[in-house]
C-alpha cells in the first residue's frame, strides 16, 4: 500500500509516457490499453457534468527511488474516471495496483505528474484550493491517532483542527459518537481499542467536516471476518443515511461486490475494467466476481 509521504515531485524517466485511450462510440465499449482487454472507459460527452462530483482525467504518477541508479515505479498510467454524486464507488485491485495513490491524488495529498482532477466542479489542475479539500475527507485502513487520547478527546482535537469550537464542537462530537456507536468507548484511550473500534473512530473523524465526498482506503484491511462485516454495515448505513458520495478502495472481492454500485478494477496503474459487477462478470465470462478478479489480475 502506498503511503501519504510518497508524493515528492519526480521527473519521468526517458520513454515513460501516459497511456491514454481514445474514446469510443459507446460509453461502455471495450478499449484496448495496457491494463488489459476488458478496459471500459466513459466518453466525456456521455455523462452530464452536473451529475459528476469527482472526475479524474489522464492521471499519471511515477515514483522514483535511489539516486545513483534510480528506479522508477509507474503507479498510475493515464487514469480516466468519473464518479456520480451520491454514488458508492469501488476501486478494486491487487496490492500495489495504485489504488491508494489514486485516492491520495483525489484528496490533494499527492501531486500527479500529469493529469487533472475535478472536485464538485472545481478544477484542481493548477492549485488545490482549501475550499475544495473542505468538501472531502479520508479514512485510512490503518488509523494511527495519538495513543494517549480517548475517543472523545481525539475527535475534539481533530474537530478543532477543522475549525469547530465550543458548543458546536461538542454537539458534533457527541452526534458522531452516537452515529458510529462508540458511546461505551468515548472515554477509552485509542491504544486500548480493538481494530474495528479504531476504524469506526477513524470514520467518525472523517465526518467531522460534513464532507460531500468520503474516501475510504481499504477500511477492512487486516480485520477478522466478523469485524469486517460490522464495518461494511457501518459504510452501508452511512451511505444510506447521509446520502454522501463514497469512494472505497479494497482488494477484497466480496467487499466490493456487497457495497459498490460500480467498480473500477485497477491493475499495474491502469483501469482494466469498469462497470457494475454484472457487467464485469459478463466481460470476463465469469460465474462470479471471484473468478472475475482472478481473470483480471492474471498476468
Amino acid at each position: 500500500m502506498a503511503t501519504l509521504f510518497e508524493g515528492l515531485p519526480v521527473i519521468d524517466p526517458p520513454g515513460i509516457r501516459p497511456q491514454r485511450v481514445a474514446h469510443t462510440s459507446s460509453p461502455e465499449a471495450p478499449a484496448r490499453r495496457a491494463g488489459g482487454p476488458y478496459a471500459i472507459l466513459k466518453r466525456k460527452t456521455i455523462m452530464k457534468k452536473k451529475d459528476i462530483i469527482v472526475e479524474v482525467q489522464g492521471i499519471v504518477k511515477t515514483y522514483k527511488s535511489g539516486f545513483f541508479k534510480p528506479r522508477y515505479t509507474k503507479a498510475l498510467q493515464g487514469i480516466d474516471l468519473a464518479i456520480h454524486d451520491g454514488e458508492l464507488f469501488g476501486v478494486l485491485g491487487p496490492n500495489g495496483a495504485g489504488k491508494t495513490t489514486l485516492l491520495n491524488i483525489i484528496m490533494g495529498l499527492i501531486t500527479p505528474d500529469r493529469g487533472c482532477v475535478m472536485i464538485a466542479g472545481n478544477n484542481t489542475c493548477d492549485v488545490f484550493h482549501r475550499d475544495t479539500r473542505n468538501v472531502m475527507n479520508m479514512s485510512s485502513g490503518n488509523p494511527n491517532y495519538p495513543w494517549a487520547l480517548t475517543v472523545k478527546e481525539a475527535l475534539n482535537f481533530y474537530g478543532m483542527l477543522y475549525g469547530l469550537w465550543g458548543r458546536k464542537l461538542s454537539v458534533k462530537v457527541n452526534r458522531l459518537i452516537e452515529l458510529m456507536q462508540l458511546e461505551k468507548y468515548r472515554d477509552i484511550r485509542f491504544d486500548e481499542l480493538s481494530t474495528g473500534t479504531k476504524q469506526r473512530t477513524s470514520i467518525a473523524k472523517s465526518l467531522l467536516n460534513d464532507p460531500k465526498i468520503l474516501l475510504l482506503d481499504e477500511p477492512t484491511s487486516g480485520m477478522d471476518p466478523d469485524i469486517s462485516v460490522k464495518i461494511r454495515q457501518v459504510i452501508k448505513r452511512l451511505h444510506k443515511d447521509l446520502k454522501i458520495t463514497i469512494l472505497l478502495t479494497t482488494h477484497y472481492m466480496r467487499e466490493a461486490e456487497e457495497l459498490c454500485g460500480r467498480i473500477a478494477f485497477i491493475k499495474n496503474g491502469n483501469i482494466a475494467a469498469l462497470g457494475t459487477k454484472e457487467k464485469i462478470q459478463r466481460m470476463t465470462s465469469s460465474k462470479n466476481m471471484e473468478e472475475a478478479f482472478i481473470e483480471l489480475a492474471a498476468d
